[in-house]
């Protein structure tokens, strides 16, 4: 089991089947707000679904195709955070993740996102991250400012997710910066 140590407190683990039932149970307990961003909060009900994701993740992750890590604060499963949406050609992805209420307001997002962007730029040699957020999703949105992502402009109406469309910010941080 690979764990990436940020700090006395948090850690980023690569995930495995075997954590289906925490991360199934952490969803569980956030399923509400989770879904008011994450439309897939929804679906995510059996420990079977979990598992098939895991799985999914982790046999694109062994492609080259996804990067993602189960964000653990005090050894306790507390998020996710990933790459995904890779353009290999271009060095470019997309920054994904979500952190369960009771771990919010703490750094930890900003903190694991810190260390997301060295393992983007330096190990898997990406030049430029993206970030999309609602609109109104003030909470990551203020992720990606304070970790100096740039405000590139809004998509209107580009996700349909919860019956309607939602105008997104894409953000992108570049490896020079």
């Amino acid at each position: 089991m690979f764990i990436n140590r940020i700090n006395d407190h948090i850690a980023l683990k690569l995930p495995a089947a075997t954590d289906a039932d925490a991360m199934l149970a952490l969803i569980n307990s956030n399923r509400m707000k989770l879904a008011e961003w994450l439309p897939w909060a929804k679906v995510m009900v059996a420990v079977s679904d979990e598992q098939k994701f895991l799985q999914y993740g982790i046999e694109k992750m062994a492609r080259g195709d996804f990067w993602f890590a189960i964000i653990l604060v005090d050894n306790e499963p507390a998020g996710m955070i990933d790459l995904h949406e890779f353009s290999h050609e271009n060095q470019r992805a997309q920054i994904g993740y979500w952190l369960a209420d009771q771990y919010q307001g703490m750094g930890v997002m900003t903190l694991c996102m810190t260390q997301l962007e060295q393992i983007a730029f330096s190990e898997l040699g990406l030049n430029r991250l993206e970030l999309i957020a609602d609109v109104n999703n003030t909470k990551s949105r203020a992720v990606a400012k304070r970790r100096g992502f740039h405000e590139e402009g809004i998509l209107k109406e580009y996700l349909l997710y919860n019956g309607k469309f939602h105008d997104i910010v894409l953000y992108s941080k570049l490896k020079s910066e």
